[in-house]
């Protein structure tokens, strides 16, 4: 998907690199990338059925997303879609289809036909968290993984966030340590989060274990145990969560992915009865209804049938 379709020509080459540059960063880069399968497969579909996808009109966007519904995917993905086709239409300068009232009563038909609770990554809460400390040794990749796990969970970050994170962010203190953290999805601005004294001693043990002083936190280690310079990946950090929850034995292994840090202290936090208010700040959330929907198990437990019951005594 291209960032802008043209450029006055009279403007200098320098100028307009800048203007596409800026355009480009605009957007996160894992939304992005969304952004492009969905317009590749639009596309596709437009050329099959023999019509235009830029412009393209509101009847072709609708079938689109209907076949995409029927092919099995989920309502939220439907609703990217969308949200793909609308952002790609605004940056050609085009009229966006998707602002048409058959576009909108589309999407609200299929997720009526289909609902739209769309499947939460498991926690990984604190009890998980020190039975899978407990299985770890004092190997490099185990002093990486802890301090993975740990600092996750305090800055209820994204796999994406904490890819990106540096030695620079971080400052050491005495009972922990603060981390100049952008959230990846909702600013583009650094905001300052907090490390507890246990996340911050595994920091600085891997730090000083790994012989890192600059760039990169968390890095990918050969077989041999050398650390690399490179970044790990999104990929990674999923794949790293699964394979330690597997090793300590959690029942719910399979569920763990990249988000389950995020997941899981969100989840720790409301039952440790912290404020809605405190809880969005600590995950970066402008609504409440994201919060509310990581810790809505725990609100189930304290509504108003589970004080009627316990009020009973049954």
């Amino acid at each position: 998907m291209n960032a802008l379709a043209t450029l006055a020509p009279s403007l200098p080459a320098a100028l307009q690199t800048a203007v596409r540059e800026a355009v480009a960063a605009s957007t996160a880069h894992n939304t992005e990338r969304a952004y492009r399968a969905d317009a590749r497969a639009f596309v596709a579909f437009a050329e099959q059925q023999g019509l235009a996808a830029m412009p393209a009109a509101p009847a072709t966007v609708a079938a689109f997303l209907t076949a995409e519904a029927e092919a099995g995917k989920a309502v939220a993905t439907v609703r990217r879609r969308a949200a793909s086709i609308a952002a790609w239409h605004r940056r050609q300068g085009e009229a966006n289809p998707c602002a048409s009232e058959l576009v909108k009563a589309t999407l609200r038909g299929l997720a009526r036909q289909r609902g739209t609770d769309q499947r939460q990554a498991a926690a990984l809460t604190r009890t998980d968290a020190a039975v899978i400390r407990s299985r770890l040794g004092d190997g490099v990749k185990d002093c990486r993984d802890l301090a993975l796990i740990l600092c996750g969970r305090d800055l209820l970050s994204r796999s994406s966030e904490l890819v990106a994170l540096d030695v620079s962010a971080v400052a050491f203190e005495d009972d922990g340590a603060t981390v100049a953290l952008r959230r990846i999805k909702t600013s583009t601005e650094a905001g300052t989060f907090w490390l507890g004294r246990e996340a911050a001693e595994a920091l600085r043990a891997w730090l000083t274990q790994a012989g890192i002083t600059e760039g990169a936190i968390f890095r990918s280690i050969t077989k041999g145990g050398r650390v690399t310079s490179r970044r790990l990946t999104t990929r990674d950090i999923g794949r790293i969560l699964k394979d330690r929850a597997k090793q300590a034995r959690l029942q719910h292994a399979e569920g763990i992915s990249g988000h389950s840090l995020r997941v899981g202290m969100a989840v720790d936090l409301a039952v440790s009865h912290i404020d809605l208010a405190s809880l969005m700040q600590a995950g970066s959330w402008k609504s409440p209804v994201m919060a509310a929907r990581y810790t809505r198990k725990i609100s189930a437990k304290r509504g108003a049938v589970a004080q009627y019951y316990a009020r009973l005594g049954i």
